[in-house]
């Protein structure tokens, strides 16, 4: 994620710039007349497929700098040629095919900011045309930590097995309670212990290495880590050396390792390529291409490891 913005950084403004590095600079104002505002107050949409590609430019053959997923808000900076810029909840930012998200007009409801909401807790809950799982394909998929709406149905045999939500298309499905929890939309995130953050992560074991990815279908190792802590309550930066850098966290010293803490790795401290969590006696999980690109544990004491680590955080 770290090759996006720096190559931002050097064709853009710094105060213009952010993660993904995209922004606009604007035309100069004349004398007596009043600044544009921000690309940023531009709007607000909301993704409507299970996940989509963010890219480093309004092009599908550039370089994927994230994903965005089903039920997030997210706030729309610009639009060109099918594509919109957007910036996620955890302030990252690229570009995305409009026909993934829906613009909001105006200042109405946001999707499952409000009524009855529940959060999925599988790492991928199907969502049905109907409360079965044999009579069609699910519409789509809702990854952990989505939220989605619920709404009334009849009630039947099946309603102690099945909840009606209302998709941000607008569409009803339906998904199994096993695969949900209830929320209050409007109360801060309970917060996960560590315990519940590196069993989080080890749901993820076998899960294949995709650069950019963030959910169960691929994910790389910044999206592990800030997915473990986003369904615990905790919101990390998306990229690694960020996740590095946060004032939030707190450094740890080797020897005081606890399980959930961020390792990390690179050349230097100041070139952080790769983030892992402990997991305790040594281990840490990691989603890494080195020798098998997927989500796997592997120790610190490892040789390959031990040359490239820099140091650890404990998010606060």
């Amino acid at each position: 994620m770290r090759l996006a913005r720096i190559l931002a950084a050097l064709v853009l403004p710094l105060a213009l710039t952010s993660a993904a590095g995209l922004a606009q600079v604007p035309a100069a104002v004349p004398a007596g007349q009043a600044a544009p505002l921000p690309a940023a107050a531009v709007g607000e949409a909301v993704v409507t497929v299970t996940v989509e590609n963010m890219y480093s430019a309004a092009d599908e053959a550039k370089d994927v700098v994230s994903q965005a997923t089903l039920g997030q808000v997210v706030e729309v900076l610009d639009s060109k040629d099918g594509f919109a810029r957007i910036r996620t909840p955890d302030h990252y930012e690229g570009w995305i095919p409009r026909a993934a998200i829906t613009e909001y007009q105006g200042a109405g409801p946001r999707y499952a900011r409000a009524g009855s909401v529940v959060e999925v807790t599988s790492l991928m809950a199907n969502v049905y045309r109907e409360p079965d799982v044999t009579t069609a394909r699910p519409l789509l998929q809702a990854p952990l930590a989505s939220r989605l709406e619920v709404v009334a149905s009849p009630a039947t045999a099946a309603s102690e097995r099945w909840l009606a939500v209302r998709l941000p298309s607008g569409q009803t499905g339906f998904v199994q309670k096993g695969d949900v929890k209830a929320v209050e939309p409007g109360a801060p995130p309970r917060r996960g212990t560590p315990a519940e953050i590196v069993a989080t992560a080890r749901r993820f074991l076998g899960v294949p290495y995709l650069w950019g990815g963030m959910t169960a279908r691929g994910i790389d190792c910044s999206g592990l880590a800030s997915r473990a802590y986003h369904a615990n309550g905790i919101t990390l930066p998306r990229d690694a050396d960020l996740q590095f850098e946060d004032e939030h966290a707190v450094p740890v010293e080797r020897s005081a390792l606890q399980p959930g803490d961020l390792l990390f790795f690179g050349r230097d401290a100041k070139h952080i390529s790769h983030v892992a969590l402990y997991a305790g006696e040594g281990w840490f999980i990691n989603a890494t291409t080195y020798e098998t690109p997927m989500v796997r544990m592997d120790r610190l004491a490892d040789p390959h490891w031990t040359a490239i680590y820099q140091g650890a955080r404990r998010p606060r």
